[in-house]
């Protein structure tokens, strides 16, 4: 048997295309067609790759399992000395499942000690990219990770379309400690109705608010600006003039509690 024959039934075996091969070894779905035909031969990386794919040793992928050497026979020249302080490859793990969506498989788990990435509906690794993503770095339409951006991303650093919470959060409703959004919730807070320790925006309600209405504890500054407590009961005026809704319930909510 040819060594790309022996890859044709490795990739069988692990019920895999060549498309799916290609893409997890990123090289074309012709190169493997190429190898699987014994036309081209894999680079010395991607052997390497191919064997941690397939669970297989160098021996077996390219000259069979008849012709490994015994694992069970004695080796002598390994000290113990000479072993490493932690097996890398023992800290890795990966599962792959076999359902797909589309081109991706409904779940792909890859992380350890490196660079690791899973991409699937639900991805977690060290880097993930999927509906559901949980890693490091997350990207999906819901994201959780130290770095993440989606429609729905938690994480020390959350970049979220609609909403983002975290250290540093932006989005359409964002919590954090410096958020940024439409409507924003934290220490710093800027945006179009902006609440937090020092508060910027159109309405702008914090300890220090700056804005086109601003509510403060201890100062405000704008077109219309209260301190409270001592000017609640104008701001109150103002809100059932000039505001309707929420937006107005909102403001004198927040700003009683600013009052004690």
């Amino acid at each position: 048997m040819t060594t790309g024959q022996r890859i044709y039934e490795a990739r069988k075996k692990a019920g895999m295309t060549q498309e799916e091969l290609a893409d997890r070894l990123g090289v074309s779905r012709q190169a493997v067609s190429k190898w699987e035909s014994d036309a081209a031969y894999p680079e010395t990386d991607k052997i390497v790759e191919l064997c941690k794919l397939f669970s297989l040793s160098a021996d077996e992928l390219l000259l069979g399992a008849e012709s490994a050497p015994r694992t069970d026979a004695p080796q002598p020249e390994q000290r113990e000395e000479n072993k490493p302080l932690f097996d890398k490859e023992a800290l890795h793990f990966e599962y792959v499942s076999k359902t797909r969506v589309g081109s991706l498989p409904l779940v792909h788990i890859n992380f350890g000690l490196g660079h690791y990435r899973a991409k699937g509906i639900i991805a977690i690794g060290n880097v993930a990219t999927g509906l559901l993503s949980f890693g490091f770095v997350s990207v999906g339409l819901f994201a959780w990770g130290m770095i993440s951006l989606g429609l729905l991303a938690f994480g020390a650093i959350a970049l979220g379309l609609l909403v983002g919470a975290g250290g540093v959060a932006t989005g359409a409703l964002a919590f954090g400690g410096v958020a940024i959004g439409i409507m924003c919730f934290g220490g710093v807070s800027v945006g179009y109705i902006a609440v937090g320790g020092c508060a910027v925006g159109q309405y702008a309600i914090g300890g220090y608010a700056q804005g086109f209405v601003a509510v403060g504890q201890t100062g405000a500054s704008g077109a219309h600006a209260f301190v409270m407590p001592e000017e609640y009961e104008n701001l109150c005026a103002y809100v059932n003039m000039h505001m309707q809704g929420g937006i107005g319930e909102l403001i004198k909510n927040v700003a009683r509690s600013l009052g004690g």
